[in-house]
Formats: C-alpha cells, structure tokens, sequence
C-alpha cells in the first residue's frame, strides 16, 4: 500500500493537462507524476524538466 495515492487522472482538468504530455510522449501517465499532481507546482515542474530534456535540438 503507498503512503500517497497517485490521483486518478480525471480528478481536475489541471491533473489531465499535465498528464497530457507523459500520454503523448510514453503513452501512458507514469505514477510518479500522478502522485506529485498533490503538489500541482512540482508536478508542473517535473513535466517541464523532462519536457525540456526531451526537446529537440
């Protein structure tokens, strides 16, 4: 049993949009971002470090 739940992604349409980039790029929302979504301000962090590393170029 996990100490904090990752949120169901349909939990508010701020968890959706960010999710949206791990299901485009892996196809799939890993639960570590799912969990993080608690914490909106890391979760987009998070999406934006690997947005980042991911970037071409």
């Amino acid at each position: 049993m996990p100490l904090v739940s990752p949120l169901p992604i349909e939990s508010n349409p701020q968890v959706a949009k960010l999710a949206g980039f791990f299901n485009e790029t892996l196809g799939y929302s890993p639960n570590s971002v799912l969990t993080t979504m608690r914490r909106p301000q890391i979760a987009k962090a998070f999406i934006e470090l690997n947005s980042w590393k991911t970037m071409d170029g």
